[in-house]
């Protein structure tokens, strides 16, 4: 589609362009770029590729929302994880944000290996339920 989502897109943690063309399909719900960039997204589990960007958008702006004053650094976001979240969350990518590693409190700084290793044993239907799970974790209030 030569086309352009023009909303205005509040995920400063995702930095790959095409995860934020995503993003911004998703939240325009334009299905055919939903879905091109959801193929792209779930085939491309490099460091620095469209995955990554998103799994590091999501654990950034996860753990500013479920961090503690009791929590100490390194942490998984797995361990930051409220249990009644548990519950939206699949069972798949469950394993994965347990990879997902929050350096620092600054939180600029997040461990993505073991998540994109995780991600490589998961099948496309799953790798596409953590996708949607991430997705919704990003947009999540926004407007």
């Amino acid at each position: 589609m030569a086309h352009r989502h023009l909303i205005a897109l509040d995920a400063e943690h995702v930095t790959h362009p095409a995860a934020r063309r995503l993003l911004r399909a998703e939240s325009a719900n334009c299905a055919p770029c939903r879905a091109r960039g959801g193929a792209e997204a779930v085939a491309d589990l490099a460091p620095s590729g469209i995955f990554d960007s998103l799994l590091r958008g999501y654990a950034l702006k996860r753990a500013e929302q479920w961090r503690t004053r009791r929590t100490t650094y390194p942490v998984a976001l797995a361990d930051l994880l409220p249990p009644q979240e548990l519950r939206f969350l699949d069972r798949a990518t469950h394993a994965v944000v347990r990879g997902c590693v929050i350096e620092s409190r600054a939180g600029r700084k997040v461990g993505t290996e073991d998540a994109l290793a995780e991600l490589r044993l998961l099948t496309d239907d799953e790798r596409a339920a953590v996708l949607g799970d991430v997705i919704d974790g990003i947009l999540e209030g926004e407007a």
